[in-house]
């Protein structure tokens, strides 16, 4: 099966894992990161000035395959 890593930005900063994870797909390893994105925003929405978490997956030779972001966006009426 092929390894995918993932890099987290949340309030926190910037975090990459060195730990590949082995998913049948890449459809597979997006649907992981949705959930891993979904536990980040659980956890405390973002703040500013990025209003943003997000989750990067990578192939094995890290490469950039996709990027799921959660927005949080305030919209004045």
């Amino acid at each position: 099966m092929p390894k995918f890593y993932f890099q987290l930005l949340d309030r926190d900063g910037v975090g990459a894992t060195e730990t590949g994870y082995e998913f049948a797909s890449i459809e597979a390893a997006k649907a992981e990161a949705r959930r891993v994105l979904a536990e980040m925003a659980a956890e405390g929405l973002p703040a500013e000035p990025l209003n943003m978490l997000s989750v990067e997956l990578f192939d094995e030779s890290r490469r950039p395959l996709a990027e799921i972001r959660l927005i949080l966006e305030e919209i004045p009426k």
